[in-house]
């Protein structure tokens, strides 16, 4: 093997062709001696111990072959180990016959220039004739022996790919192409030797990659697509390329560029691998070079030139290419105004919009909407007609349908604006009546943000089954899944946390810093518990043991297992992972309640899997706080809302669910000697619930619905909040912990009364809890009890849900601060 030589070392290379030279120019010499890099030669080495290329030898005792995908042997070995029944330390230890892996090696004899037979007999044919049959000696002592000469070479292969020396002085060919070109001619395979020799495909060996035989321009095109791949740490094995340029070198392809033809691209349709490869080739390739200016001549633009983020913005099915033209100089214009994570994806809705637009005008007019100046207010009446009629058979929402509306009037203004329309321009001549007017937008639909959160028996199921969620994808899904249920950040905030997320406020309680990518603020803290902070400590060990050479600073929370040597890049998707795992998962039964003749029956009937995905977790966080009571205000800066309307519309479900509560929980209401008022749920309209919030006073242990008591806020009770003898008091199953405790504060208030406590006779009489008292809240707990006990477990756990809401959102009384109940994360209320 020859010692690589620079670039500039092959004269006249690119002279032609300034492409070529520009791709030449960008190939850093670092990274061609990395693969040993000859354009004598034109192979491509792999090193053993690169991070990103490197193939390390497999671990069975000498096998040299490399090993692939981060296994520990190579194929052929793992084959054979899962045959031998043997354990892995006990085959490896085994001595492997020396393995070529299909490169050729020279004849022991020395300065003998022919190559040897095979790995085994080590000698050339005439030198293994020589030992087996005249001198008959062993190898070491044939070796030795004065009669053994060298002998001369017999030449170079004479394919055109092929570096190999011919086997038989006879023979035009390697003893491997001799065999295939042999073959080739029984399949009639065969008509023209001299076009076989320029296409047929190199004898791969391992780790290595021959480009022999291929034009300057895809050599350099290659080398610089895998110098671009392993840059951004993705892994680019030999067997990935080897179907490409074989491919290329029978088609004598000019250029990787044919590869943009899908055609030509079809014909790599057996390698799903190679596909994956030479798209991101061909994407890194289009990138070199290229400038704004350039790529907003293009229909489809790579915005990682505009703006640094990957994604594109596709223009095609804008059909008219006077619309098309003006759109692309509007984004063009627009772009540089975006902020956030992905500023393509603000501008896409827009771009969205005149693709129906564009429909619109090729379906319903007889020019296709091709001349803008023929272009009339029927037209946008006739656009306004097909997104209502898109919208009534379901092919797009009544949102979309409104900021489509809202988008291309916007457009179109701009468009106006930028003197796209004055002569010379692409939509020049375009009337002034063709716009949307303001009564052309439809109404935006309300809100449905929240109503999307899972209930607490779904919630509490996903928990449990988190490790399966680990073993389907990984690590770093599973941590992903958590946090995103105890925090209720989007799934992009949590996917992109980095390494140093876990921070603390002054007075010492643990917060969440994130960035809200969306609304564009950076640095945001969110308090969280001790089992939330947990997890991220635990998974902060985890990486750092993985990418222990990394700085801090630039590390990932979650980083993706791919492409990824540093652990600077975050993982591609949570949602790829969660959604295979949900489908996975046994059926998520829920109680519902339907009626049959009159009677409400419970059914255990399955939660559509469907509404399970990530982003639902940060709408069951937040209707998890608003059920709790916290203030709208307080819940708009824990989900970081910009708009206090947005926190508020949770509080719309809350009140819906403190109805349904209240119509389970009045039908076991109870007056003071504890008779149940109503035998069966009754649902209460609006105007019933207003009239019972106003017609009852909450006191101690149940409401009462004494007029003067209530006209005076519960402050003006005759018999001084002796309850449990007026015949207003009433108090349901809710109460039932109230009581229980009251009682309880009742006998131990009689018990030390009747002790030796220093008191006057009077006093003593008067604070004492009479037997009667006692008697009647001790029926009231049993009756409450025994008619609760009468319930079926489905019902049961119904009831107690609903005395969970009624709780939490019950008024106190007698002038006590109302303090909410904390709000745990899901690992603290039996969640996980």
């Amino acid at each position: 093997m020859t010692a690589p030589l620079p670039v500039a070392a092959k004269p006249g290379l690119g002279e032609d062709d300034p492409r070529t030279r520009q791709i030449v120019e960008a190939l850093d010499p670092d990274f061609l001696r990395i693969v040993r890099w000859d354009w004598d030669l034109r192979v491509i080495f792999y090193p053993k111990d690169h991070p990103v290329l490197g193939m390390p030898d497999c671990c069975v005792n000498g096998c040299s072959r490399g090993v692939r995908f981060d296994r520990k042997m190579c194929m052929g070995c793992e084959q054979a180990w899962k045959r031998s029944g043997q354990s892995l330390e006990d085959f490896a230890k085994m001595a492997k016959p020396r393995m070529l892996g299909m490169r050729q090696e020279m004849c022991r004899v020395p300065r003998c220039g022919r190559p040897a037979k095979s790995a085994r007999s080590a000698l050339c044919d005439p030198h293994q004739r020589q030992r087996v049959d005249t001198l008959k000696l062993p190898l070491e002592d044939f070796l030795r022996h004065p009669a053994v000469t060298p002998r001369a070479s017999t030449g170079q292969c004479e394919v055109e790919v092929c570096y190999r020396l011919r086997d038989y002085e006879t023979s035009r060919y390697c003893n491997a192409h001799s065999l295939r070109l042999k073959y080739a001619r029984r399949r009639g395979e065969v008509t023209d030797e001299e076009v076989w020799r320029r296409t047929a495909p190199a004898v791969h060996a391992d780790r290595e990659l021959c480009l022999r035989g291929l034009p300057d321009r895809v050599v350099a095109e290659v080398l610089y697509g895998l110098q671009a791949r392993t840059e951004a740490g993705a892994k680019t094995r030999d067997h990935f390329l080897r179907p490409l340029c074989d491919r290329l070198r029978q088609m004598q392809a000019p250029t990787l560029e044919v590869m943009n033809d899908p055609e030509v691209f079809a014909t790599l349709a057996h390698v799903k691998s190679t596909r994956g490869v030479v798209r991101t080739m061909l994407m890194w390739l289009g990138r070199l070079g290229a400038t704004a200016e350039s790529e907003r001549r293009k229909d489809v633009w790579d915005l990682k030139i505009f703006t640094g983020q990957n994604g594109t913005l596709d223009f095609t099915r804008i059909s008219q290419p006077a619309l098309r033209e003006a759109v692309k100089h509007w984004a063009y214009d627009d772009l540089p105004r975006r902020r956030g994570k992905r500023p393509g994806g603000a501008v896409q809705p827009y771009v969205t919009a005149m693709n129906l637009l564009s429909e619109s005008l090729r379906l319903q007019r007889e020019d296709d909407g091709m001349l803008p100046a023929e272009l009339r207010r029927g037209d946008i009446v006739a656009f306004c007609n097909r997104l209502a009629f898109l919208t009534e058979t379901g092919r797009i929402s009544a949102r979309t349908r409104s900021h489509a509306v809202r988008n291309t009037a916007l457009v179109l203004t701009r468009i106006r604006t930028l003197g796209l329309t004055h002569p010379g321009g692409p939509m020049a001549g375009l009337p002034t009546d063709f716009r949307l007017q303001r009564e052309d937008t439809p109404d935006e639909p309300e809100d449905t943000e929240a109503g999307k959160d899972l209930p607490d028996a779904v919630m509490r199921q996903l928990c449990e089954h988190l490790n399966e969620l680990e073993r389907l994808s990984s690590r770093e899904v599973r941590v992903g899944t958590e946090l995103l249920m105890d925090t209720g950040r989007r799934p992009e905030e949590i996917r992109e946390l980095p390494y140093d997320c876990l921070g603390q406020d002054p007075d010492g309680s643990l917060v969440l810093v994130y960035d809200n990518y969306k609304s564009y603020r950076m640095g945001r803290r969110l308090p969280i518990g001790k089992a939330t902070a947990a997890v991220i400590t635990i998974q902060q060990q985890r990486v750092r043991d993985l990418f222990p050479d990394t700085p801090l600073g630039e590390l990932k929370l979650l980083p993706s297992m791919r492409a990824n040597p540093h652990g600077t890049k975050a993982i591609h998707s949570i949602g790829e992972g969660h959604r295979a795992w949900v489908d996975a998962l046994p059926d998520f039964l829920v109680p519902t309640t339907v009626e049959e003749n009159g009677q409400p029956i419970t059914w255990m009937l399955p939660f559509d899997k469907a509404r399970i995905f990530p982003y639902a977790y940060r709408h069951s966080y937040a209707q998890r706080h608003a059920d709790a009571g916290v203030a709208p205000d307080v819940l708009k800066e824990l989900m970081d809302h910009s708009d206090l309307k947005t926190a508020q519309n949770y509080y719309r479900v809350s009140q819906e669910r403190r109805r349904e509560a209240v119509d389970r929980v009045i039908a076991l209401q109870f007056d003071r000697n504890g008779t149940r008022i109503w035998r069966k749920a009754q649902s209460l309209l609006d105007s019933e619930h207003v009239r019972r919030a106003i017609g009852e006073v909450s006191v101690p242990y149940g409401v009462c619905q004494e007029p003067s008591n209530v006209a005076a806020g519960g402050q003006s009770c005759p018999i001084r909040f002796r309850c449990v003898g007026c015949d207003h008091f009433r108090t349901d199953v809710s109460y039932l912990p109230d009581l229980q405790a009251y009682l309880a504060d009742l006998l131990r208030s009689r018990e030390r009364l009747m002790s030796a406590f220093a008191a006057d006779d009077w006093a003593r009489s008067e604070a004492m809890p009479s037997q009667e008292e006692i008697r009647r809240v001790r029926r009231l707990v049993d009756r409450v009890k025994a008619d609760l006990g009468d319930l079926t477990p489905e019902e049961q756990a119904q009831i107690s849900e609903a005395v969970a809401v009624v709780r939490r959102s019950r008024t106190k009384m007698l002038g006590m601060p109302r303090i909410g109940p904390p709000v745990s994360d899901v690992h603290n209320v039996g969640f996980a």
